[in-house]
């Protein structure tokens, strides 16, 4: 019996391994199979009109053809004012049969390092009388070479092992994670714990690996250029110098020009004006830096600095590289979502099956911002993920303390048996301690964040719903202590924070956004009710642009029916649409008696009107641009977890199967979803084409 198992094992290890090689051939191959045993042949002597060093398009004819042909090979190269290849976009005109006049047959992005991309498929009316090529230019001084033009080949194969083996590999986790895997049976993994602890490791390695091999692709951050524009990309480092000379402010003497410009304006926060005087003066102007009484400050939260880029300053002398610490702080949120989802499960759900904690972990830890900029790591980023670190873990910590809390009041272990558990449970006779120490922690990290991304103090309210069932049953000094205990961190980091305050803008309330300069006014921007609607539907509701090229997302212009100045940049659809698991939220109705016998309904609704309020705040304060989203999605993604958990755990074997088929099916297209969305936000094809097209050759057909 047992070598039959064996075998029945290896033969599906063999049969994922077929498929993954068919999909290579039939799917990723399949111009080449198609165009198998032709040979090219080469187009007349084009006519080229090279424009590129004028800054206007180049256009490469081919006349007289008189033929009909369906595949095109064009090897040509594109380059920079300073001489450096760089991609384009090439539109394809034709007149045929059908059109005596040319038409637009199509258009795409190109570069000639990317031979694959070289191929293209012509659709024509019969035959193909001439055709038009346009590239456009890059910038003034570019030119265009045009190496090889050639019609009706044979396309090469090009087989790429990694993407076999993540086939394969993706095909053997569908087959092990199907609804009636064996897999989602607890007492399957309690026979050997180390499993659990061998899968958990195995998948955080993963994410180290991804996000700083992302990071580090991209090539947007990893060396930032040396110009008074991107200044304010170094603002971190320059306030770690700072503070490490005693100085809140980060100017120095080749910000002087700059800043007596600034002292001369009767608004210096007036955009359009600003950017004419120093337009005039050719000067450049900072960006993006709180502007107060003839300095310039840093209005993102000083925490980042005092735990990284200022240590790292005074043990080295050296500015931090701010995208390490980008990739480093995601997977801090990775981590902290794992923990965080622990601390779910064994307070709420001690039967979700271990392999559903894991794609909740990969959903709260990625899907909620990291893979959404894992290509970008950008300074502005550094803040939004220690400030969700932290939040998260906060409640890691927090709900740790109320279970061993709820355990010391006597409350009964779930019903399940031990082994039945996802995580296992301490033995009924042991005394559980560290509640005040998880209280401290947890209280810490909350507070942090003020010093990170002030947004995310509202998770801080979601300490009432964890605590408050506990404190109905608790009097007297114990309870007095625990209380402080939850509050002396926000008094230790609050007092500081503004003193900070107070020592830069005269208020230990002000944080400085009001004296960003940016594209708003910030002073004068005020809060508008009817910006509200916009931003709902834009960060919410909007529907994604989806293509079939690559990178299948693509950002859409957002039009404001807001009759004033706002912000408002390119977004890739509403969240609900995009995330396919925040479709769990629809249940929240059939929920509802399950969670309130848990104690975890407040828990669950909570989290939804707090997202509201970051959203408000966001549009009001702000406006709509994409990073936003990292705001409130974690806060979105929460009760929604609940809602299916708890569904999940009342619902019948059909009802289970379907559910878990959902989960499944939902985490794979959000975490693909959240990567191409990565690629297509972020600078990565016009400052490292390279990374672009490889990345293309992996996940696009044909």
């Amino acid at each position: 019996m047992f070598k039959g198992i064996a075998r029945t094992k290896w033969l599906l290890i063999a049969a994922a391994l077929v498929l993954a090689l068919l999909c290579e051939l039939l799917l990723f191959n399949g111009k080449a199979l198609l165009t198998l045993g032709k040979e090219w042949t080469a187009l007349p002597e084009p006519t080229v009109s090279d424009n590129m060093a004028e800054g206007k398009p180049a256009y490469v004819g081919f006349y007289e053809l008189d033929r009909e042909f369906r595949w095109l090979h064009l090897l040509a190269e594109v380059r920079s004012a300073q001489g450096q290849t760089v991609p384009t976009e090439l539109t394809v005109y034709l007149s045929d049969e059908g059109h005596k006049e040319y038409y637009k047959a199509g258009s795409l992005s190109y570069t000639g390092e990317h031979d694959k991309g070289s191929y293209f498929r012509i659709n024509s009316y019969g035959k193909i009388y001439g055709l038009r090529i346009q590239a456009e230019a890059p910038e003034a001084g570019s030119s265009v070479k045009l190496f090889c033009a050639e019609i009706d080949g044979s396309i090469p194969f090009r087989v790429s092992v990694p993407r076999i083996c993540g086939i394969w590999v993706l095909l053997l986790l569908l087959y092990g994670l199907r609804p009636s895997s064996g897999l989602y049976d607890n007492r399957v993994w309690n026979r050997r714990p180390w499993g659990k602890a061998v899968c958990v490791l195995l998948l955080l390695l993963l994410e180290l690996g991804t996000l700083f091999t992302l990071a580090k692709s991209s090539g947007s951050m990893v060396k930032i250029p040396e110009e008074p524009r991107w200044r304010h990309h170094q603002q971190y480092a320059r306030l770690a110098r700072a503070l490490a000379e005693g100085k809140t402010w980060i100017d120095d003497e080749t910000d002087a020009p700059a800043l007596e410009l600034l002292g001369q304006m009767e608004n210096p926060y007036d955009y359009a004006a600003r950017r004419a005087l120093f337009q005039e003066k050719q000067l450049s102007a900072p960006w993006d830096t709180a502007y107060y009484n003839g300095h310039l400050y840093v209005y993102f939260g000083v925490v980042p600095v005092l735990l990284a880029y200022l240590p790292y300053h005074l043990l080295t002398g050296g500015d931090l590289p701010t995208w390490c610490l980008a990739a480093a702080a995601a997977f801090f949120v990775v981590l902290s979502a794992f923990l965080c989802m622990r601390a779910v499960v064994r307070r709420y759900f001690p039967k979700t099956p271990f392999p559903v904690y894991l794609l909740f972990c990969l959903l709260l830890g990625n899907a909620t911002g990291v893979l959404y900029f894992a290509l970008e790591p950008s300074f502005y980023l550094v803040p939004a993920y220690f400030a969700l670190g932290l939040a998260l873990c906060a409640l890691a910590l927090w709900l740790s303390a109320a279970r061993r809390w709820a355990l010391e009041q006597g409350a009964p272990l779930p019903a399940a048996e031990a082994e039945a558990c996802c995580f296992r449970e301490p033995s009924r006779g042991k005394r559980p301690g560290g509640i005040g120490l998880r209280i401290l922690s947890g209280s810490l990290c909350a507070a942090l964040v003020a010093g990170c991304r002030p947004q995310f103090l509202v998770f801080s309210a979601l300490a009432l719903p964890i605590f408050l069932p506990l404190i109905r049953r608790k009097r007297g000094a114990a309870l007095l202590g625990r209380a402080l205990l939850f509050t002396m961190p926000y008094l230790a980091v609050a007092l500081p924070l503004m003193y900070y305050n107070a020592v830069r803008f005269a208020s230990p309330f002000d944080f400085g956004a009001n004296y960003n300069l940016t594209t708003n006014d910030m002073p004068h921007r005020g809060w508008n009710w009817a910006r509200l609607p916009d931003g709902i539907w834009a960060y919410l509701l909007r529907t994604p642009d989806l293509r079939l090229q690559y990178p299948y997302f693509f950002p859409s212009a957002t039009n404001p029916v807001y009759m004033g100045k706002t912000v408002a940049e390119p977004m890739f659809g509403g969240v609900l649409l995009i995330c396919p698991f925040l479709w769990s939220l629809s249940g929240l109705g059939r929920a509802r008696a399950a969670l309130r016998g848990k104690r975890a309904w407040l828990l669950t609704l909570l989290p939804l009107g707090l997202s509201l309020i970051v959203l408000a705040a966001d549009t009001e304060m702000a406006g709509i641009l994409w990073r936003y989203t990292a705001d409130f999605l974690a806060l979105l993604y929460l009760p929604a977890a609940f809602v299916y958990l708890s569904l999940l755990e009342n619902c019948g074997p059909r009802g289970r199967k379907r559910l878990l088929a959902f989960l499944l099916a939902a985490a794979l297209l959000t975490l693909l979803s959240c990567l191409l969305i990565s690629i297509s936000s972020g600078s990565i094809q016009s400052r490292a084409p390279e990374s672009y097209y490889r990345l293309k050759d992996l996940l696009s057909w044909g």
